[in-house]
């Protein structure tokens, strides 16, 4: 189960999301991700102080997850200012955003953390008490700090965010390993609920997870953060 989550841009200007590649399916595929990364063309304003929230939904296709994760992590490219000067909170809903809204089932998955300190994290999606899990929605907050110097300004950097789900190989929806890979799907959502269309990341039951790409981050006051989506629609 892996997909690309899409595409977060902050710029002066929106881009046109990455092209995408497609993982070829198994024969007999026991599930996979579909992920909605929300509309393109959203633009906000960053200024000192200021953030910007990415509401991302996650379906498990075929056999549910007995385990599903989310995590982060920021390229080593980034200037080391503007990863101190930069945070990010990832919060969970029972039921799709409504801007950064929550009609119930609310958790604070991470609390806002430096940029600099976000690497390697993971962080569990399933709720309390559930030993299966068909659907996530996830919230990314960018915040950028009200005292971030001048020298900042312009400054670009990278945030890579994944699900990782895993199962069992005989569909049983339980155990399995969970591993990483830069493969990003794209089209269409699948139709047919035995198995991906070709635009699904879909996995053989033990081969699962994967990290994808949100995108360029430019932090500055007077920037615009387009948002885009990408991977699978």
């Amino acid at each position: 189960m892996a997909g690309l989550l899409g595409v977060l841009m902050l710029g002066a200007a929106p881009a046109a999301p990455a092209a995408a590649t497609t993982l070829a399916a198994g024969s007999d595929p026991s599930g996979w991700l579909e992920l909605d990364a929300g509309p393109a063309g959203q633009v906000h304003r960053l200024t000192p102080g200021g953030s910007a929230d990415w509401a991302m939904d996650v379906n498990v296709r075929g056999e549910p997850a007995a385990s599903l994760e989310v995590g982060l992590k920021s390229e080593p490219a980034a200037a080391d200012v503007l990863r101190d000067f930069l945070s990010v909170e990832l919060q969970s809903c029972s039921e799709p955003w409504s801007g950064g809204s929550c009609a119930g089932g609310h958790r604070v998955l991470m609390h806002r953390t430096s940029l600099s300190s976000v690497g390697g994290v993971r962080v569990d999606l399933m709720g309390p008490g559930n030993s299966e899990s068909s659907n996530a929605h996830v919230l990314l907050t960018a915040t950028l700090a009200e005292d971030v110097p001048r020298e900042v300004q312009g400054s670009r950097t990278q945030i890579v965010v994944g699900f990782h789900g895993s199962g069992d190989g005989d569909g049983a929806g339980a155990g399995g390993g969970a591993g990483s890979g830069g493969n990003a799907g794209s089209g269409g959502f699948p139709g047919n609920p035995t198995g991906p269309s070709s635009g699904a990341l879909p996995d053989t039951g033990f081969r699962l997870g994967g990290f994808a790409l949100l995108g360029f981050v430019a932090v500055a006051a007077g920037f615009g953060l387009a948002r885009l989506r990408g991977g699978v629609q």
